[in-house]
């Protein structure tokens, strides 16, 4: 690996840290000042968790990683054109040696790229990850129009 893929790497990396943890967006934000500021931040207390969202010409799937959470400790809230995830998060007692994951609580606003169905999102929780199915308001599929 050269010095530009690593440097990019660490780039990305810091990023994604900057993202999730409020704790690290300030120590960050004394280092990088305001290059900071156009990085999403998780609300105060909160941590902000990774997000997959996938499109088809039908529904948005917004997938989201909630490792630790039990089921019955998401809140999921849909609107026309956004999503809302809250979470509580279980934590093993005991001496932290080293800690990445999450501390208690996590939160995430995620702006859909299309206005959707509230009314049908379908949610299912398996393994860590919240899969969240959204239905589009409009599917555009085109329809193929004979030449004469």
């Amino acid at each position: 690996m050269n010095r530009d893929e690593t440097d990019r790497m660490i780039g990305r990396a810091v990023m994604d840290l900057m993202k999730r943890s409020v704790h690290a967006r300030k120590m960050l934000k004394k280092m990088l000042g305001d290059v900071v500021d156009t990085v999403p931040e998780a609300e105060e207390g909160y941590d902000y968790p990774a997000i997959d969202l996938i499109g088809s010409p039908e529904e948005i799937v917004v997938l989201v990683d909630l490792p630790g959470t039990e089921k019955e400790q998401i809140d999921l809230r849909v609107t026309e054109d956004a999503l809302f995830v809250e979470a509580k998060l279980l934590r093993p007692e005991g001496e932290y040696l080293h800690r990445e994951r999450f501390q208690d609580r996590a939160k995430r606003t995620i702006k859909l790229p299309a206005e959707v169905k509230p009314e049908l999102v379908k949610a299912s929780y398996a393994n860590g990850v919240l899969e969240v199915r959204v239905p589009k308001l409009i599917v555009v599929k085109p329809h193929t129009v004979p030449i004469e």
